[in-house]
């Protein structure tokens, strides 16, 4: 079973918490075409390799209610992006993961609201919105592409996906509750 190509790599990234995606060349090939392999092994040392149903992977969290600092930012970001494409009408998996982003071309700070969302979770400047994007970075989100160019990479369907179901869910209640007639 040693014999598993990348092995070190591998559990190196994940064991970080990054996610190996389809960016990501070897291990991805690797990851693909022996997963079953490399799963047991990993669930030999208590590890629980996951195969998201993007084609992504990544280590099942240890605890899963212990949520770390940046995942509430990390949802605060996420929401004001897909709300501001649903208002610009476009469709919002597209507008995700169809452009690269401007880090100082990003909607987070043009309205008061998104300002507001974000100071609940001490983001409050486009630098701190920088930092934000390096962690997602660091663990296979989204990649740079110049020093202010990034994009979304397919591991960021891991919040996204979640983000998109509540904002479908807040719509469809909104909408309902416009339908009710007065009491």
């Amino acid at each position: 079973m040693n014999s598993l190509p990348h092995l070190r790599d591998i559990f190196d990234h994940l064991k970080r918490g990054y996610h190996i995606g389809l960016d990501d060349e070897p291990e991805f090939s690797a990851l693909v075409a022996r997963f079953d392999e490399y799963a047991a092994w990993f669930d030999a040392l208590g590890l629980k390799l996951v195969r998201h149903e993007r084609e992504f992977f990544y280590f099942e969290p240890d605890n899963s209610e212990n949520v770390p600092d940046t995942l509430p930012r990390i949802a605060v970001f996420s929401y004001i992006l897909i709300d501001h494409a649903a208002n610009q009408g476009r469709p919002i998996e597209e507008f995700i993961f169809g452009q690269n982003f401007l880090l100082t071309a990003l909607p987070h700070f043009t309205l008061d609201r998104y300002t507001a969302l974000l100071r609940q979770v001490d983001v409050n400047e486009v630098k701190d919105l920088g930092t934000l994007l390096n962690h997602m970075e660091r663990i296979g989100w989204v990649k740079w592409l110049g020093e202010e160019e990034f994009r979304f990479l397919r591991p960021f369907h891991r919040v996204f996906s979640k983000c998109l179901e509540l904002a479908q869910t807040a719509q469809a209640t909104a909408t309902e509750a416009d339908s009710q007639p007065a009491v």
